[in-house]
């Protein structure tokens, strides 16, 4: 050990004794902050996955250009033969350059810590998975400076390493991309995907430490190092001795046996989730779920024995996830069928309603159709869901655990939507009602029938729309709304005070929105129009130059505040949104409590003729606060013989298909209200869990000493800066010494 930290120590100062390393620091450092912070102006993600996904790429280059010199510098000035005729194993050798090489890396990598701690001040990062995707960053280095260290010893000239070891980690990367995969046989696609260390990394910067993983980056370690040992000892061997015979056996076989574990260690169970959510560990309603049955639930996955590789990986995580279900309960019963090779096994999936799914795959120059299954059954008693193709692992917790929950509930509640002329409902809120209908059975009841309904259902959800030609206040005054609320039945309602002209990007005072109705409960519903300068959506608008991405204040971002009712939703999307102010009820027994309030940034604005992405915005103190979006009613007693719920939301876009087909937080946000309202509580951590959009929500942009700007110009200097003032403080250190050993000579 004590020779092994000499050796390491030597090669380590030795990178810091030359400008080199501190020059090859400050360009991976800054380079990785400049492609980051490009990717991010785009995307506002409050995630270093981008940063992450570009990193494989940038330390295939920088770490050749470090490992070079580790063995090819010692060969070319003839310190190798001495090294290694010192009383010192040769693996002892080779280990300390290894972690030499691999600390000096290391040092790079952390560098870029200032980029995750700039941006915690603007977004609400995952810690867990940070610190993932770090180990797996470090673990990618390792298997690239074990490459580097081989192409090392097979020259003494530096550039010529750097060519092979740039060569050989370039080859193994591309191994991990579809573009070359998908021309190939599936078969021989997942074995070459497998052994790439892209593939291995991409799993593990998820913030899941796979234990397939961790053995893979081992594996080619001692793969390469087991190549550099045979070639650094065979140099000091006659190639026809017997001795050099035994070592290439012994090391082919090592180096063999490394690979073989890399490439078919798949089938090795193991998982450590990091992630704040744990959005790949069984959330606790699930377990509840599947603890409490009373018979056998049967999950059968249809999928290819030969998958095409556009589902390969799905299909390993699908696997994964079934695998800790099966073991969570000996009432979990999970069968494997595979329609592709097997006559039968195609017959039932298609009595399952599970097709093929076709995929255009491009091979030999030409484009080729070929199918392939991903499908499940669920089966409990009598009664069988089917889920006919799974995209992904996300979600499909929800999906297994909703399926599986309704069938254990034979009764299940009853959502009414109000009709109402004009207003959002089938045909803008078509995906959010088929949601709903997966948990609950969906009604429509017409406005005049209020007065006349026979069976009440659990909650109404009346959607926002001009009710220009219905007499809201006439309903409301026969009282059947406010007994309905006072009863304990629950409303979801949607107001629009204002109307949007998308086509020419206007807007106009709602006059018959029904906004009033909600006075007497102390909910006031503004004629305004909000916006936010800096957490808003970007959005494309077409311009002379062609269509172009421009910041849409209007769109607002925000999280709620109450998780309760909304459940663990980072980040939701309100477009034309207004404000709600709450003054005291009018109604003794209930209160009022915000649940959605947007950040201090936002404005209001009363003239809102324009809505272009140009529009004029004069944002002041005045006009600037947080404000309020959403409202809950509940019953004010401590002790209640009725519980009172409702919820009023200012806008009724954000639920449509336009706007929460491309924010599916919103969705999930919807369904964690209506839950709450039903009092459906148990599926709402599922949901939320694999809802992981987090945005940045800078306090300015802009101008040069805004917050962005700042974190950005921040990350560029300073780690470059404390790295020069490191080298210079070193540099004058080693000068003195020098000066003192010199004066002493004299």
């Amino acid at each position: 050990m004590k020779q092994l930290l000499t050796i390491l120590k030597k090669d380590l100062r030795s990178y810091f004794d030359q400008p080199t390393g501190y020059i090859l620091n400050i360009i991976f450092v800054v380079a990785i902050a400049f492609l980051y912070f490009r990717t991010i102006d785009t995307t506002n993600e409050a995630s270093l996955r981008p940063m992450f996904s570009l990193l494989p790429w940038i330390l295939s280059i920088y770490i050749p250009a470090v490992s070079m010199r580790l063995f090819s510098e010692e060969q070319r000035d003839g310190t190798l033969e001495i090294l290694f005729t010192q009383p010192v194993r040769g693996t002892t050798v080779i280990l300390a350059k290894f972690f030499a090489g691999l600390l000096f890396i290391t040092i790079g990598i952390l560098g870029t810590l200032l980029i995750p701690i700039s941006l915690s001040f603007a977004g609400n990062l995952d810690y867990g998975a940070l610190f993932a995707q770090y180990i797996g960053a470090i673990l990618l280095a390792s298997s690239l400076v074990s490459i580097g260290l081989f192409s090392s010893s097979l020259t003494k000239n530096q550039i010529v390493a750097f060519i092979i070891s740039l060569t050989i980690s370039m080859l193994l990367l591309v191994l991990g991309l579809d573009f070359i995969n998908i021309t190939l046989p599936s078969s021989l696609s997942i074995l070459l995907q497998d052994l790439s260390p892209l593939t291995h990394f991409s799993s593990i910067t998820r913030g899941l430490i796979d234990l397939r993983d961790l053995l893979y980056f081992i594996s080619i370690d001692i793969a390469f190092l087991s190549l550099t040992y045979l070639n650094t000892k065979g140099k000091s061997l006659n190639s026809d001795s017997p001795q050099y015979r035994n070592l290439r056996v012994g090391v082919g076989s090592l180096v063999i046996l490394s690979l073989l574990f890399a490439w078919f260690g798949s089938s090795i169970q193991g998982r450590i989730d990091l992630t704040e959510d744990k959005v790949y560990s069984l959330a606790p309603s699930t377990k509840n779920i599947f603890d409490n049955l009373d018979d056998y639930v049967t999950i059968t996955l249809y999928e290819s024995k030969d998958p095409p590789i556009n589902t390969a990986l799905t299909a390993r995580d699908v696997n994964d996830f079934l695998s800790d279900l099966d073991a969570r309960s000996e009432y979990i019963k999970v069968k494997h069928r595979y329609p592709d090779v097997d006559e039968k096994d195609k017959e039932e999936s298609e009595f399952a309603g599970i097709p093929p799914v076709q995929f255009n795959i491009q091979r030999q120059g030409e484009f080729q159709v070929k199918t392939g299954y991903l499908g499940m059954t669920i089966a409990y008693a009598n009664n069988k869901e089917v889920v006919p193709y799974i995209e992904s692992l996300d979600g499909l917790e929800y999906k297994i655990s909703s399926l599986t929950f309704k069938m254990l509930n034979n009764t299940k509640k009853t959502i009414a939507f109000i009709d109402i002329p004009s207003s959002k409902t089938n045909a803008s809120m078509g995906s959010f009602i088929s949601l709903l209908s997966q948990q609950y059975d969906i009604s429509v009841i017409n406005i005049n029938e209020m007065n006349n309904i026979k069976d009440t259902p659990d909650v109404f959800i009346m959607a926002g729309g001009n009710y220009e030609n219905v007499n809201m206040d006439s309903i409301f005054t026969e009282n059947k709304i406010h007994d309905l609320i006072l009863q304990g039945v629950s409303f979801f309602v949607l107001v629009d005070t204002v109307n949007i002209d998308k086509n020419r990007m206007s807007a106009y005072h709602n006059e018959f929105s029904g906004a009033r109705i909600w006075e007497k409960f102390g909910i006031i519903i503004k004629n305004n129009m909000l916006y936010d300068l800096v957490s808003y959506e970007t959005l494309p608008f077409g311009t002379q130059s062609g269509e172009v991405l421009l910041p849409y204040p209007y769109w607002i971002r925000t999280p709620p505040n109450d998780s309760k009712v909304t459940g663990k939703v980072n980040s939701t999307l309100f477009p034309w949104v207004s404000s709600i102010e709450l003054i005291k009820p009018l109604i003794n027994n209930i209160k009022t409590d915000p649940i959605i309030i947007t950040s201090p940034t936002t404005s209001i604005q009363y003239d809102y003729q324009d809505l272009s992405p140009n529009a004029k915005f004069n944002p002041n103190s005045d006009n600037t606060g947080s404000q309020v979006l959403g409202v809950k009613i509940e019953s004010n007693e401590i002790n209640p013989e009725v519980t009172i719920r409702s919820i009023i939301v200012s806008d009724s876009e954000w639920l449509t298909d336009n706007i929460a087909g491309r924010n599916q937080s919103n969705y999930a946000l919807g369904m964690n209200m209506v839950d709450w309202l039903a009092q459906e509580n148990q599926l709402a951590d599922i949901r939320s869990k694999v809802i992981r959009e987090r945005t940045l929500d800078w306090s300015s942009k802009g101008s040069f000493f805004s917050h962005q700007s700042l974190t950005k110009n921040l990350n560029y200097v300073t780690t470059p800066i404390i790295l020069i003032i490191f080298g210079f403080a070193r540099y004058t250190n080693r000068k003195s010494i020098q000066n003192k050993v010199f004066k002493n000579e004299k």
